[in-house]
């Protein structure tokens, strides 16, 4: 049996394929090495994959995620799934990469990144060259759920939003400027926690100053990492994560105006990276 994992910030997708079985996908809490310590990732693996795995023995993993882009985060990673998993052969990839094999296969193409998180590259059918590093929520991340959700945050405790969606916003979590301060500098994952403010302004698309504040976070996104690619209006650019997939018509707006060419929006990308190991 085979795993094939996706995991960002916030949640992995499990693929569990094997010859003669059908495919089927268990979700867990992300992974990612630079906001989960060790001994949590243990206790995730252990509480919610092993045990659904039903006693099948696992030959090989593939897994991309988010913060494995060097060789000590990805050695976490696999020393913490070689604790349970002692006959396999382990195999971590950056999520990028995973992200251009399950849009593009082996052809060419710019594969974009827009969840908690964002990042993207230029994919030659086999290798990846990012143009623009990922930086993470503190420096980075434009359109993506940590991004929006600052922005919202930030507007909203500067008095900045209109008065119909700052009235919304205190009726739904009834936040106190000390809740949010605690939550971003005392709490763990605070990238999650900015993200989850997402799910709000989806519920409040229809209005104008919340659509306007949306677009200009995907042309941002657009400006600082599609453009920056050379001859980037002659390549397919397609993009996986929940915020491209939740807010797509506002995300291909963005593109209309940049002259950007969307090939496919994906809300994940283990279906196609299990075709693509399939046929490789």
């Amino acid at each position: 049996m085979v795993l094939i994992a996706d995991s960002g910030s916030t949640k992995t997708f499990w693929a569990i394929s094997g010859e003669g079985k059908r495919d089927f996908v268990i979700q867990t809490q992300g992974l990612n090495p630079y906001f989960t310590p060790p001994e949590i990732m243990r206790d995730i693996i252990h509480n919610e994959l092993v045990h659904k795995l039903a006693g099948n023995a696992v030959s090989h993993i593939y897994f991309y995620g988010a913060g494995c882009s060097t060789e000590k985060n990805n050695r976490l990673i696999q020393d913490q799934l070689g604790y349970f998993f002692r006959e396999a052969q382990i195999e971590v990839f950056h999520d990028i990469l995973g992200a251009a094999r399950a849009l593009f296969g082996k052809k060419q193409g710019i594969a974009c990144i827009l969840g908690t998180g964002c990042n993207s590259c230029f994919y030659n059918g086999e290798e990846v060259f990012a143009g623009v590093p990922s930086l993470g929520y503190l420096f980075g991340d434009e359109g993506a759920g940590s991004y929006l959700g600052k922005k919202l945050i930030g507007r909203y405790l500067k008095g900045e939003l209109p008065e119909e969606i700052s009235g919304a916003f205190d009726a739904r979590y009834n936040l106190t400027l000390e809740d949010i301060l605690n939550a971003l500098y005392n709490q763990p994952f605070p990238n999650r926690f900015l993200a989850s403010f997402s799910l709000f302004l989806k519920d409040h698309t229809g209005n104008p100053y919340i659509h306007e504040m949306i677009l200009s976070s995907f042309l941002e996104f657009i400006n600082s990492h599609i453009t920056r690619y050379d001859s980037y209006s002659s390549y397919p650019v397609g993009f996986i994560g929940s915020i491209a997939f939740h807010y797509r018509q506002i995300l291909q707006e963005a593109a209309d105006s940049a002259s950007v060419t969307i090939s496919r929006i994906l809300p994940t990308p283990v279906e196609g990276l299990v075709e693509y190991h399939k046929e490789v």
